[in-house]
């Protein structure tokens, strides 16, 4: 099982959120500090972690630029995250079924013990698994019900859970990422997380909560 971790530098809707210090150090080294003993990966744009990291476990490279120079072109709608693992993929990866697991340094409370136990869904008949979190609420896509039969008055615990892509990490193998150019298969598991560990830091509320329940724990 390898590791790989896109590190930026800079964020938008959070400035530097990356760099942020949560507790006593910075909200990337929580999640570094949990694989400490395992085959991790860094790639990152930041010439300062790049030489923070120089001398640790972890092995970190500078991005390439060309996939800065995608990240910067306003024209260039997606983001080039898959490209980078493909690249990662050809430098490091030479067992087609080697486990990869791309965790993400904004899920600060994430247990390297949830990774692997979600990783063993790859034994079970599924291609791919993605972190996500399940919701019972009456919910609407384009105005239209997507769990409940709106002509039927339900109970909130009666309805079907919806479930929603949460960034915490994404398994896969070598072998189905080249064949579907994706981090998610053709057969996705969907590992549900609860709070602490489905909390993702995406903006200013979010780093709040996080830091109240860090604080508080």
């Amino acid at each position: 099982m390898k590791f790989f971790i896109i590190i930026k530098h800079n964020s938008e809707r959070l400035a530097s959120k990356n760099f942020l210090v949560l507790g006593e150090k910075p909200l990337y080294k929580h999640l570094l500090d949990e694989l400490r003993g395992e085959e991790v990966y860094v790639d990152t744009d930041s010439g300062l972690l790049h030489e923070s990291l120089k001398d640790s476990f972890v092995t970190c490279y500078m991005r390439d630029k060309k996939f800065i120079d995608l990240e910067a072109d306003l024209d260039y709608k997606v983001s080039p995250v898959l490209l980078m693992i493909d690249n990662f993929l050809d430098k490091f990866v030479t067992d087609d079924n080697e486990i990869i697991v791309t965790p993400h340094v904004t899920s600060p409370f994430i247990k390297l013990s949830t990774i692997i136990d979600a990783s063993k869904y790859l034994d079970k008949g599924y291609d791919t698994v993605q972190a996500c979190t399940e919701h019972k609420e009456f919910t609407y896509f384009d105005g239209k019900p997507v769990n409940f039969d709106k002509n039927v008055v339900q109970k909130t615990q009666d309805l079907k859970p919806v479930t929603m892509g949460n960034g915490a990490f994404f398994i896969f193998t070598k072998k189905s990422f080249k064949e579907n150019n994706n981090r998610t298969g053709k057969n996705p598991y969907f590992y549900p997380l609860t709070p602490p560990e489905s909390i993702e830091i995406d903006d200013a509320d979010d780093w709040y909560l996080a830091k109240s329940i860090y604080e508080n724990n």
